[in-house]
């Protein structure tokens, strides 16, 4: 009964005309704009840092392109998971299982955005850039998305492509992947997505459950998986942090102690949800990854420009 009620809820929606105004809204909310904004601060990170002489148009260039590519892989990764989404309270309101946007409609969204991103990098940024984002999106697209209903590694594949982004921006700025900072920066957004996802995991574990996804918090309801792995991830975040945030100088030094108080504040975050794993210890583990990163972002910049 409940699957034929949504069922018809979607087929209602479907049939009422919507103003453009609304329609655009609906599309804007496929490509998750939240996430987008993030991305597109790690990639201003990665040519900030690679240095050079990165023109204004170079770079709102690299983010247009970028932002076309990460747009089209969260509309794919929806369009796929479409049916599982309608089951979670957590996605079931957004536009394609609540029907506001046909199934058909976001594929060609999805396949035209990709394919205008990677085209534009490749005439206006240039290929090695064209190339990370292509891996972006082949990586988060054809193997996170349907590995998240295979097996509970899918969240440390998709770090790789919720990383790359940095990279995107490292080689739009014609910076060397050879260069220890253009890992070091990696590491640091790798590392970061250990902590922030396991929480996530934990705190949506039943709607994972129901919706079919193979998720650490599913096969181990314990929470000690995910706590391992949010502790393994913050114990590489402070390591990092010396590494991202040098001591170079005297002023140099206190954003490093910054950058290590940072890094020890998620540690911290962390070890409170492996000794006691529940919902409120994950969202404040959450809470602080999400402050983690852009602080972190900012005193890697802050050193840069200091050096």
């Amino acid at each position: 009964m409940e699957i034929t009620d949504r069922s018809l809820q979607v087929a209602a929606a479907q049939a009422l005309p919507l103003p453009l105004s609304r329609r655009v809204g609906y599309y804007l909310e496929l490509t998750k704009p939240r996430i987008l904004i993030m991305i597109l601060l790690t990639a201003v990170m990665g040519m900030v840092v690679a240095g050079g002489s990165t023109s204004l148009l170079t770079v709102l260039h690299a983010c247009v392109g970028t932002a076309l590519v990460a747009a089209s892989a969260s509309v794919l990764n929806q369009w796929i998971e479409k049916e599982r989404d309608g089951v979670m309270t957590r996605t079931c309101k957004r536009p394609l299982p609540s029907g506001r946007i046909a199934s058909s409609q976001a594929a060609w969204m999805g396949w035209l955005l990709v394919i205008v991103g990677s085209s534009y990098l490749a005439l206006l940024v240039n290929l090695p850039t064209m190339f990370c984002g292509l891996a972006t999106w082949l990586l988060y697209v054809w193997v996170y998305t349907p590995l998240k209903m295979v097996s509970w590694t899918n969240t440390l594949v998709g770090t790789l492509p919720g990383a790359l982004p940095v990279w995107m921006g490292w080689t739009a700025a014609e910076g060397s992947l050879w260069d220890p900072r253009a890992w070091i920066l990696l590491g640091v957004v790798v590392a970061w997505q250990l902590p922030h996802f396991m929480a996530i995991a934990y705190m949506y574990r039943e709607q994972y459950e129901s919706a079919g996804y193979q998720m650490i918090t599913v096969t181990d309801k314990s929470g000690v998986g995910a706590g391992l792995h949010a502790m393994l991830g913050s114990f590489a975040l402070i390591v990092l942090a010396v590494l991202a945030v040098p001591p170079l100088s005297v002023l140099g030094s206190l954003l490093t102690v910054l950058a290590v108080a940072v890094a020890l504040w998620q540690t911290q975050a962390a070890w409170r949800f492996v000794r006691q794993p529940d919902k409120q210890t994950a969202r404040t583990m959450l809470r602080v990854s999400l402050l983690h990163l852009p602080l972190t972002m900012l005193l890697i910049l802050l050193s840069h420009w200091m050096a």
